[in-house]
């Protein structure tokens, strides 16, 4: 996953996460399920971002290691 992208993404779901989780959105309408739609999708972005920068790191690539 490219930085440019990931960096500002992250950051913009952690503070809707941040918001979430106050309270800070009771009383708007359905922004209880889009952010929670937002959050859950946060989730399997940093799993897919985790994976891909060890990946990158680690130093082989599992298709060329023979």
């Amino acid at each position: 996953m490219n930085r440019r992208i990931a960096l500002p993404l992250f950051g913009f779901l952690t503070v809707l996460a941040a918001l979430y989780v106050t309270g800070a959105l009771d009383g708007v309408p359905f922004a209880d399920r889009a952010v929670g739609f937002l959050l859950g999708l946060f989730a399997v972005l940093a799993m897919v971002a985790g994976y891909s920068f060890g990946r990158e790191y680690r130093g082989d690539d599992e298709e060329t290691a023979e």
